[in-house]
């Protein structure tokens, strides 16, 4: 089997990404022949992918940018896929739509989160020679999508917990971090109340350190508001990192912080309790999921600065809740079965080919 995912960046710069990188690594033995074909890059010679799109069909409101269309066709015929995988796509989405509707392959399209969700409900009238399947993770999304009357599967996230083992402690070779915020930065993710956080913790802890690793559209702002709060010396802000560096990040942190106000799943979190890294998450449907109050994780409510700072400073040095939470999350995460999931997808693409 032949499948052409088609996703936004070539980087793992976020849970979309994670969980490609999973699916193909847990698939490794289901017989697939993957192919990427990553539009961030595609788009980088394209003379129009800057300037604005193009109209296609007036009548429909179809905007389209035909050259990025065009790349994208020649990629699908050059490699003769028997399903495509659209993996999220924000990218171009209307020209990567607009390319498969003369295709007769069907399409697998993964939706990860409630943007995406939003914007189907405007590529609807896209018509299209392929059969679309719709895959989430997501219950929410999932009740979103068959409300509209489409096909959908609600399925686990491939994830490989023997990965994300803690190194041991003199593998590491760094001092500790008190907290850790691993993740794309934009204001919807919550990165900047961390900063507000920390710069409340400041006053009582005034010794605090955030590590945060990710890059995004804010990152400047980002700094910037460090500077302003004087907080060079308690935040540090490191990017990007690949998979070995991140799993020494969460060894050294005493706790990771989640902040986003509204997540589907939070792939982060669970890399950070797999690897027995106590996660304090701001309450919404994702980390429900997998993080239950004073059981595997820490909630905070509200979703304020104040109330963030307030039960990092409760919890930041009692090593004994801090102890029953990792170990008790490590559990959790195991049991869960995350990698009995590995199967699920590839048989889902059987099932359609067979139809």
């Amino acid at each position: 089997m032949k499948v052409l995912i088609i996703n936004d960046y070539a980087a793992v710069i976020g849970g979309a990404e994670r969980f490609l990188e999973n699916l193909m690594y847990e698939s490794e033995n289901a017989g697939i022949e993957f192919h990427r074909l990553d539009i961030a890059e595609l788009v980088k010679g394209c003379r129009t992918a800057t300037r604005s799109n193009f109209i296609i069909e007036r009548y429909k409101r179809i905007w389209v940018n035909p050259e990025i269309a065009g790349l994208i066709l020649h990629r699908i015929e050059q490699i003769k896929p028997d399903l495509i995988h659209l993996n999220n796509n924000h990218l171009y989405t209307n020209s990567v739509i607009h390319s498969l509707r003369t295709m007769g392959i069907p399409v697998v399209w993964f939706i990860h989160d409630y943007y995406s969700l939003r914007r189907l409900r405007s590529l609807l009238y896209l018509h299209t020679k392929a059969s679309v399947t719709f895959l989430t993770h997501s219950p929410d999304i999932y009740k979103g999508l068959t409300a509209m009357g489409r096909k959908a599967y609600l399925v686990k996230v491939p994830f490989n917990y023997a990965k994300w083992t803690r190194p041991q402690a003199n593998d590491t070779g760094h001092r500790p971090i008190d907290l850790l915020y691993v993740g794309r930065i934009e204001k919807s993710k919550g990165v900047f109340t961390l900063v507000k956080a920390v710069d409340r913790i400041r006053q009582k802890l005034p010794t605090i350190s955030l590590c945060i690793l990710g890059d995004g559209s804010q990152r400047k702002a980002l700094e910037g508001m460090v500077r302003e709060l004087k907080l060079e010396s308690n935040v540090e802000i490191m990017g990007l990192q690949d998979d070995q560096p991140l799993r020494r990040y969460y060894a050294r942190a005493r706790i990771l912080v989640f902040p986003s106000a509204t997540e589907t799943l939070g792939y982060v979190g669970l890399e950070a309790q797999a690897c027995g890294t106590p996660v304090i998450a701001f309450e919404n449907e994702g980390t429900s999921r997998w993080c239950r109050d004073n059981i595997d994780g820490f909630i905070v409510h509200g979703g304020s600065a104040q109330n963030l700072a307030d039960k990092v400073l409760e919890i930041i040095h009692d090593d004994v809740i801090l102890t029953r939470i990792s170990t008790a999350a490590r559990e959790n995460i195991r049991l869960e079965g995350y990698n009995a999931s590995s199967q699920e997808v590839p048989d889902i693409y059987k099932a359609i080919l067979s139809w």
